[in-house]
């Protein structure tokens, strides 16, 4: 948990930090992650989210995102010409 809440958001910019296990997690690490706002997946979850088709943020009380639209912007460093005709 504490490596998690330490690079999430600085090393790879996450929006939100989720620990996975197939095992279980302490009660301390369950209370530390709330405060922290790390959100976990243990083995009970997993089983959740694997077998029964839960989604991740079904299990984790997250709202749902909308499917990412592509971008309408040209892509970076390309340019657009457009020519006038008299």
């Amino acid at each position: 948990m504490y490596q998690v809440k330490g690079t999430a958001g600085p090393a790879h910019r996450a929006d939100i930090a989720v620990v996975v296990t197939n095992g279980h997690l302490a009660r301390d690490a369950k209370t530390w992650g709330q405060r922290h706002h790390i959100h976990w997946v243990d083995r009970d979850r997993l089983g959740q989210w694997a077998h029964d088709g839960i989604p991740l943020h079904q299990l984790l009380r997250l709202p749902a995102r909308g499917r990412r639209r592509k971008s309408t912007r040209p892509a970076q460093g390309a340019s657009s010409s457009t020519s006038a005709t008299s």
